[in-house]
């Protein structure tokens, strides 16, 4: 019966009553929906709208969101990420300098992208080829002199296949029946051997603090020769592979099969191996032109150490600077007596005949500042002689110089001065002696590199000269040294032939990543499993039994027992902790799929609830069933328990929540990962991707998929199990 009747719904009092009850029912519904919408709107965001907590993400319907959102693929792990972002996008502002901040700024990333979104046609028409002339420079510029932002996740599974092929490589009877566990324990072996340091797991894999951190723009920075840094060096080149580039495998494969190409295996054609024939690399390199020309793997921008200089307070004081103030344009055009708009057009690096006030300051640049790992020098005999001269004054005699450096030179003429900085297994002492040694040489001994030089030679080959080149590209360069790679055109080539897949794809690998995580580590599916059907079992069983007995039969201190079993819910979980982890390691249990189970087996509050329902039971159905000849057993099962249905489902979907959830009791009880839970790995992995929140995010959501899908089934089930109860 209805508690307002119809007739009284008529009145407006009661349609008022109406309405706030309708009104306060959305706001609670409400408070329960939206914060797992912000939870899934998390799981498929990154660094740029992670701190947005949108309800629904604004990328799904803003093309603008999507453009700069898509950065986040190519500037995000290294260390200022964000100067080399500006440096590649001059019209980003100098305040983006995190991704949290430029996430908050909506009119400045719609600006910015609009300025790629909506350029005017004859701007675009010119982009295919400087995106081309960009994807050919790159495919040959050193791995070693690029900047990658991929995800640790990422970089864990792509190391994963790796090692996995090379242990199947070198033991070739064992990997053929392998089963794919003991591939990967393999795989996990060797690297540990390799890296001379046991390894947990691939997906625990970090470069973020160590090589993504690299200094790049320090003057003496050498990478360290490591087999970790090597590896490292495979994954920056497997997303100068397109690896992790959004569409970009599948659109290449589908180029294949439209040109009549036919593989093996897809690993024989991407990413394209070094061994593969020359025709193939040749339509791979065709590919990249049209469709990637950007690659997750962005040459070093020198210019951002030139600013960086230029912004010191050496030069602020020489040019008296307001303290605190920026070296501006308005400075520059005043020392090389130009007229240029803004800093990003200046040329880099300064040409020869620029007036010497500009050239004084490129000079000290040249000699503290640039980075030796990208100078070279021209050993002509008499700078030979210098050098020789200098080890003998560092080193003093033949033999401390053998000793040290690892030769066999019989006099210091032997000693030969190499062109540029010695690499290789045991060169670390030869090469400090070479820094040393051109620390000391004018800027102009030195032979500078770096992308910039690079791909103005690049340039200069193909087109010849600077008026050719602005005919082609519609730039209107002064002189070559103001050409600088276009990245921004080769970015938004890629990002528009691959635009969904760059909104989606990310999302999915989320995901995938934790998928892998929880089927791969351990035994989580298998443990989470026999951990809830034994805690129902155990809750169906253990709990009816005690509050059948309690109830049927008059026992002495009964009411005693009750007050024990309901003490036992006054305390927090964590109190029962202790004393039960020690009762667990005096009998054994430690590791065990019963140290997990039998703590929670019986539960006071349940126990009481079921005892309640049973005494609400008319006496005459018990009564009835013992004239029948029913024994107490087939009292309880056929008599007693089909009432109590609904208790019993509640109870078990109680049990449930408690065992799929749970992780602090299990992270207590085992050490052994073997018998950790979903619940336990997922914790575990947010210790891992501190990093990368989303993707544990996304973790949070995969796993409560199974309780929002009992949830859903079970509507009505539960709905019983609370007004049943009521209305006895």
């Amino acid at each position: 019966m209805a508690i307002l009747p119809v007739v009284g719904r008529k009145s407006p009092r009661i349609a008022l009553v109406i309405a706030i009850i309708y009104a306060a029912l959305v706001v609670l519904g409400a408070s329960m929906v939206v914060p797992f919408l912000i939870t899934l709107s998390s799981s498929a965001s990154n660094d740029y709208d992670y701190d947005r907590f949108d309800v629904i993400p604004r990328y799904l319907w803003s093309r603008e969101d999507r453009f700069v959102k898509g950065l986040v693929l190519y500037f995000s792990e290294f260390k200022k990420a964000d100067e080399q972002m500006r440096a590649c996008f001059p019209e980003m502002p100098d305040h983006w300098t995190t991704w949290q901040v430029i996430g908050k700024d909506e009119e400045t990333v719609a600006r910015v992208a609009r300025h790629y979104l909506e350029a005017p046609e004859a701007e675009r028409a010119r982009w295919p080829a400087i995106a081309a002339d960009y994807a050919e420079w790159a495919e040959a510029y050193p791995v070693e002199d690029c900047l990658s932002a991929v995800k640790d996740i990422q970089a864990g599974m792509y190391l994963e296949e790796r090692y996995e092929r090379l242990w199947a490589a070198a033991e070739p009877a064992a990997a053929a029946h392998a089963w794919a566990s003991a591939r990967r324990a393999a795989a996990l072996a060797l690297v540990g051997r390799t890296w001379g340091m046991p390894i947990e797991s691939f997906l625990a894999v970090s470069f973020k603090t160590t090589e993504q951190s690299a200094p790049y723009w320090q003057q003496s920075y050498f990478p360290l020769e490591e087999a970790r840094y090597a590896d490292f060096l495979e994954t920056r080149r497997a997303c100068k592979d397109h690896r992790f580039t959004p569409g970009v495998r599948r659109a290449w494969l589908a180029a294949l099969r439209a040109q009549g190409v036919s593989w093996t295996s897809e690993g024989d054609v991407f990413p394209v191996p070094a061994t593969a024939s020359e025709d193939l690399k040749a339509r791979w390199l065709e590919f990249k032109k049209a469709d990637a020309p950007a690659a997750i793997a962005v040459p070093f921008a020198l210019r951002t150490q030139w600013r960086a200089y230029l912004d010191s307070e050496a030069v602020q004081r020489e040019l008296a600077l307001a303290p605190g103030a920026r070296f501006a344009v308005a400075d520059y055009n005043r020392l090389a007596g130009t007229q240029y708009a803004t800093l990003a057009a200046t040329p880099f690096p300064v040409p020869a005949d620029a007036p010497e006030a500009i050239r004084k300051h490129w000079r000290k640049f040249v000699e503290e500042w640039y980075p030796l790992r990208l100078t070279q020098v021209r050993p002509t005999p008499a700078l030979e002689q210098e050098y020789r001269a200098f080890l003998r004054e560092r080193l003093r005699t033949i033999e401390s110089a053998n000793k040290l450096l690892d030769a066999r030179c019989r006099g210091w003429d032997e000693f030969r001065l190499s062109a540029s900085p010695p690499t290789g297994p045991g060169s670390a002492n030869l090469r400090s002696l070479w820094v040393s040694f051109v620390q000391t040489l004018p800027m102009e001994e030195r032979v500078l590199g770096g992308s910039e030089a690079a791909y103005q030679r690049f340039l200069l080959k193909k087109y010849q000269d600077v008026d050719t080149i602005n005919k082609t590209y519609g730039w209107k360069l002064g002189r070559i040294e103001e050409a600088t790679p276009p990245f921004d055109v080769a970015y938004a080539v890629t990002f528009l032939k691959h635009e969904a897949a760059f909104m989606y794809e990310p999302v999915l690998g989320n995901y995938a990543a934790v998928w892998k995580f929880l089927t791969e580590t351990g035994n989580a599916l298998f443990v989470t499993l026999a951990l809830i059907g034994l805690t129902i079992l155990f809750t169906l069983t253990v709990n009816p039994i005690a509050a059948y007995a309690l109830s049927r039969f008059n026992m002495r201190g009964q009411d005693k027992i009750i007050l024990y079993m309901l003490a036992t819910t006054a305390f927090p979980a964590m109190v029962s902790a202790i004393p039960a982890y020690l009762l667990m390691r005096d009998l054994g249990l430690l590791n065990t799929m019963l140290a997990l189970v039998l703590p929670g087996a019986a539960n006071g509050m349940a126990i009481f609830i079921l005892k309640g329902f049973f005494d609400s039971l008319p006496q005459e159905l018990f009564e009835a069933a013992v004239i029948d000849g029913a024994t107490e057993w087939q009292i309880f099962r056929i008599v007693a328990m089909p009432l109590i249905k609904p208790i019993l489902a509640i109870n078990a979907l109680t049990a449930f929540i408690m065992a799929y959830n749970g992780w602090e009791w299990a992270l207590i009880i085992c050490q052994n990962r073997s018998m950790w839970t979903i619940a336990v790995w997922l914790y575990q992995a947010n210790e891992w991707w501190a990093y990368t929140p989303w993707v544990t995010t996304a973790g949070f959501v995969l796993a409560s998929i199974p309780t929002l899908l009992v949830f859903v089934f079970c509507q009505k089930v539960i709905l019983r199990g609370i007004i049943i109860p009521s209305m006895k």
